[in-house]
């Protein structure tokens, strides 16, 4: 065998030698990148597991906070709404009041001072108006221990607190 011929099949083992471990190397690099990849993905899944938790803490958090700042301003609306009503009720008891419907006004304090005089006692001292120009009769007993304020305003405050729930139920705001 030549010099030659020897360097040739020397260069040819060299050559698949490093072509071996060529290959060889490709497959533990690609065998180390899956591995790595794998403990990437494990890594990663055990960090959104360890705060899924948290996050849907905090969403429900914040579902719970916009559905209660919703039946607060539903709340707010409303008690404007029934306010309104209110205020209107008033307007138009005040308008019968200063004259606009004289006949309605004298049987509405006829029915005021009947009231009036059945809860202070048949011997009662009834005036007009509270003392402050509120249109109605205030009724006060014999003795001064009762006192009975038929007025529009005393009795508006009256009815409302009786009234508040069924017209918040009229205007479709209660359950």
């Amino acid at each position: 065998m030549s010099v030659e011929a020897i360097l040739e099949q020397i260069e040819a083992e060299a050559a698949a030698e490093a072509t071996r471990r060529l290959a060889e190397a490709r497959e533990r690099a690609a065998q180390l990148v899956a591995e790595a990849e794998e403990r990437s993905r494990a890594q990663v899944a055990a960090a959104c597991g360890r705060v899924e938790p948290a996050i849907r803490a905090e969403a429900t958090r914040m579902v719970n906070a916009a559905r209660l700042r919703l039946l607060e301003r539903r709340a707010e609306l409303g008690a404007a709404w029934v306010e309104a009503v209110f205020a209107d009720a008033a307007a138009r008891l005040e308008a019968v009041a200063g004259g606009a419907d004289e006949p309605r006004w004298a049987r509405a304090l006829e029915r005021l001072v009947e009231e009036a005089t059945a809860l202070a006692g048949p011997d009662a001292i009834v005036t007009a108006g509270s003392g402050d120009g509120a249109a109605g009769v205030v009724a006060r007993s014999s003795d001064g221990r009762i006192e009975v304020d038929a007025t529009i305003a005393a009795r508006l405050e009256r009815a409302r607190a009786r009234l508040a729930e069924p017209v918040a139920r009229i205007l479709g705001l209660a359950d």
